[in-house]
């Protein structure tokens, strides 16, 4: 790797450009390892012309008093190598519980996310050894294949790609290289602690593995890419399973229960992954899987950090981070009606709720010439409409019918027309789910719209 057209060529392989010049940025921190991937970067970029150009970017946490020192020699490195060099504030507030190690780096990787550029390859200096201590650091968290993959040699990121060329070489190989070539570097004094899991592993643990296995930091990459491997062919089994599964938003329980419990929890994950939720733990993963064998008019529920889980007739569904509404829970007091007069606003938003629009499209089910005006609007709690003008069929009959579930009916917003007498309200429409008949559009019907209710989550 201390050759420069080596270092291209690998390059080129990871990026999947085998011609062209590669635009680099080099996420530079001032230690050893970045600064040896610095000086290989320059070495490449004067003896190949046009292959490649270089531009280095540090991130200042800001998290101890020495980070003034790191950002002063980390740009007179870049000045005397004489490449561009920018500064990324990324300040960090470590919260209770937090790993400091964990929210320190998805700052920093934000940081630089934002600061790609098109096509460009975000450099880091990872190396063999760094690998080995991903992947101790993923076992003793129970990760299963692509945990267990540790980080990937490159991966889409930001506007760009991430690339680590170096997760061939050994920390031992770098400091060689650097030593021979008379680098000078930085050393971070928080390394030395070994109250972060990353450096007890370093300066504890490690040592005295090197000593029974020397090329155990390779070997740890090698066992890191058959991970990677069994995880891709996993994902492409869970993404056809999601396929066959999947029902609109949900999942059918009786497609789930064909399978084994590892093809369910690759599929559980797979979905949370797919709709950017954080993915529960085994434990809820296993309650999850339970749930599937619930009675079909029971309802139960699974929550964690950003998410919960219900069953509803024979469907899974997720959603997001919002409170869940349970049956019964009124999002308003009971009492008159609010009004919208749509003739002077067609879009109503409900702060926390959702926002109802009313619009003009010439295929719509409404008549707008027969949508009273102003609108009352309540919700199924609030004990002020009437029914839903069909003969024999109520609100919650109507709601049923239209199967929403339980905890989700009280967040419809109903529209209706003037209270009577003893002031309730004849419901015209149901959110965007149903609509009076008598306000429905005809053949002949000139001015046609429809409603959309757009729920918050």
């Amino acid at each position: 790797m201390s050759d420069p057209q080596g270092l291209v060529a690998t390059l080129r392989r990871l990026a999947g450009r085998p011609t062209g010049r590669l635009d680099c940025c080099l996420a530079f921190s001032g230690g050893l390892d970045s600064t040896v991937l610095l000086h290989l970067l320059v070495q490449a970029r004067a003896r190949l012309p046009g292959a490649l150009a270089l531009r280095v970017l540090h991130v200042d946490h800001g998290l101890q008093p020495a980070a003034h020192d790191f950002r002063r020699q980390a740009r007179r490195i870049a000045r005397d190598a004489r490449v561009s060099f920018r500064v990324l504030e990324a300040r960090v507030t470590v919260g209770r519980g937090d790993s400091t190690e964990e929210v320190a780096r998805e700052a920093r990787y934000a940081a630089l996310r934002t600061a790609l550029k098109p096509r460009e390859l975000l450099l880091t200096a990872q190396h063999a050894d760094d690998q080995l201590e991903t992947v101790l650091l993923a076992l003793m968290r129970g990760a299963g294949p692509a945990g267990l993959a540790g980080m990937a040699a490159v991966a889409p990121f930001g506007a760009g790609l991430l690339v680590r060329p170096l997760l061939g070489q050994t920390r031992a190989g770098l400091r060689s290289i650097a030593e021979s070539a008379g680098l000078s570097w930085v050393e971070d004094p928080s390394n030395e602690s070994v109250r972060f899991n990353r450096n007890y592993l370093r300066r504890e643990v490690l040592p005295a593995l090197r000593s029974r296995w020397p090329s155990g930091a390779l070997t740890a990459v090698r066992s890191a890419r058959h991970c990677a491997e069994a995880a891709v062919l996993e994902r492409e089994q869970a993404r056809r399973d999601l396929d066959a599964a999947q029902d609109g938003q949900g999942l059918e329980a009786a497609v789930l229960r064909r399978w084994p419990a590892a093809r369910q929890r690759a599929v559980l994950r797979l979905w949370c992954q797919w709709r950017n939720l954080r993915v529960p733990d085994e434990r809820r993963l296993g309650e999850a899987l339970k749930m599937l064998e619930a009675r079909v008019d029971a309802a139960p529920l699974i929550e964690w950090p950003g998410a919960h889980l219900r069953l509803h007739q024979g469907r899974l569904l997720l959603t997001g981070a919002g409170r869940p509404v349970n049956p019964g829970e009124p999002v308003a007091q009971a009492g008159p009606p609010l009004q919208w007069d749509w003739r002077r606003r067609r879009r109503l938003r409900i702060a926390g709720i959702g926002t109802l629009v009313l619009r003009n499209d010439a295929q719509g089910d409404l008549d707008l010439a027969r949508l009273p005006a102003p609108l009352g609007l309540s919700w199924p709690s609030s004990g002020v409409a009437r029914g839903t003008g069909q003969s024999g069929s109520g609100l919650r009959k109507r709601l049923q019918a239209l199967e929403v579930p339980a905890w989700e009916r009280d967040r419809l917003p109903l529209l209706s027309d003037t209270p009577d007498d003893a002031g309730r309200a004849r419901i015209v429409a149901i959110a965007d789910l149903w609509l009076h008949p008598q306000l429905q559009a005809q053949p002949g019907s000139r001015r046609r719209g429809r409603f959309v209710w757009r729920p918050e989550a």
